[in-house]
């Protein structure tokens, strides 16, 4: 038989100290290695497995403060939503008036409501998001969809806002053309010949259609354009004098006839009040007058229909 094999150790302490000596079976040694490195293996997993413990808890809370952090920003957005679509609302009432005041039809109740379809697009139970968290997801999905309602609302209010100044724009345009306004610059001038269909003409003895008024001032008084416009004639023409045109688009003339001095050109482009002529007794006048006509379409209106009101007399 095979002796058992030993492994001996010694220790040598300083000095004159006795050397010790132990004896151990290698049987026995190589166990005791081998538990102490199991013993070394088991402690270490422990070790890490108590880390490991440790980083997870540290995420879990991160987790969840991160969670907390996103419900209140959700909520939030849900209150900002109820206040945008309140805010959206009163423009809406703001909006129709303006359509109103613009000459523009209101928008119809369902182009108003511009509904955008279910949350997300899609099935919800397929989201990742729906299965870890579906009352959050739901919540959520509701406020896309409010905030998705809420921009296509505010791009259509501003489509629909612009469409109004623009009409705005044009009528004012339109209104600044309309001939409207008193046209000679003198505190003491007065119509001295209305519009008539039946006048006895002062220098012909006969009646015959006055398609004018006749507005007497002192010469020299400035005459304005009652509308912007294009000058169309500026010259003499006979029985009116000096005359000036002035096509204010949309079938609108206007003439101012008996001037002296002309200040305008023809192609010039004018604005309400600008100077184009004088008061004078140019043509067939009996003395300083301007002869003034209205026209749409070539046919002869009442001046006076037009004149905003007296406070347009300087």
């Amino acid at each position: 038989m095979n002796k058992p094999s030993y492994w001996t150790i010694q220790i040598l302490p300083a000095g004159s100290r006795r050397t010790r000596t132990f004896r151990f079976r290698k049987r026995t040694a190589k166990a005791i290695l081998w538990g102490g490195a199991t013993l070394v293996f088991l402690a270490s997993a422990l070790f890490i497995s108590v880390l490991g413990r440790r980083d997870a808890v540290e995420s879990l809370a991160r987790y969840r403060a991160e969670n907390q952090q996103l419900i209140g920003s959700l909520r939030a957005m849900e209150r900002r939503s109820d206040q945008l679509g309140r805010a959206l609302d009163d423009l809406s009432a703001r909006e129709q008036r303006f359509r109103l005041l613009a000459g523009l039809p209101l928008l119809d109740p369902d182009v108003y409501s511009v509904g955008v379809g279910g949350p997300g697009g899609g099935a919800p139970a397929e989201d990742e998001f729906f299965e870890v968290a579906p009352a959050l997801a739901r919540d959520a999905g509701d406020v896309a969809v409010d905030l998705e309602q809420l921009l296509r609302r505010a791009d259509l209010l501003g489509a629909s806002l612009a469409e109004a100044a623009d009409s705005v724009g044009a009528m004012r345009e339109r209104y600044q053309r309309i001939p409207s306004i008193w046209p000679v610059i003198a505190e003491d001038s007065w119509i001295s010949s209305g519009f008539s269909h039946n006048r006895l003409h002062p220098l012909l003895g006969v009646r015959r259609p006055h398609t004018a008024v006749d507005i007497s001032a002192d010469f020299g008084s400035l005459v304005v354009a009652t509308g912007a416009g294009r000058v169309t004639f500026a010259g003499s023409r006979s029985g009116y004098g000096r005359l000036v045109e002035i096509d204010h688009g949309d079938g609108y003339q206007s003439r101012y006839a008996h001037l002296g001095r002309v200040g305008v050109r023809v192609g010039a482009e004018v604005r309400r009040g600008d100077v184009i002529g004088e008061v004078s007794d140019t043509g067939e006048a009996t003395g300083p007058n301007l002869h003034y006509e209205v026209r749409r379409h070539d046919r002869a209106l009442n001046p006076v229909r037009f004149f905003l009101d007296d406070s347009y007399r300087r």
